[in-house]
């Protein structure tokens, strides 16, 4: 398994946003809003996924990046 923490999370965000020429504000909002639509998705199939990996909560960004990486690594 690939070693990936939490505060990698944040290094991360950062290397997207200066690759992209954006603050990292802008990438975290970026990334919630599209969490969100992922959450209010109006299929139960999608719905039925994304509560699978986080339950009823939405995730921040950092969470999400974090709980992704560790399911995908777990397949490795």
């Amino acid at each position: 398994m690939i070693g990936f923490k939490k505060r990698d999370t944040k290094d991360l965000l950062k290397t997207i946003a200066r690759t992209h020429g954006i603050s990292v504000a802008e990438v975290r909002e970026e990334m919630q809003a599209t969490i969100d639509e992922a959450r209010n998705s109006p299929d139960p199939e999608k719905q039925a996924e994304f509560k699978k990996y986080f339950g009823n909560s939405t995730p921040t960004p950092e969470e999400f990046i974090y709980i992704m990486t560790k399911k995908l690594n777990r397949k490795l």
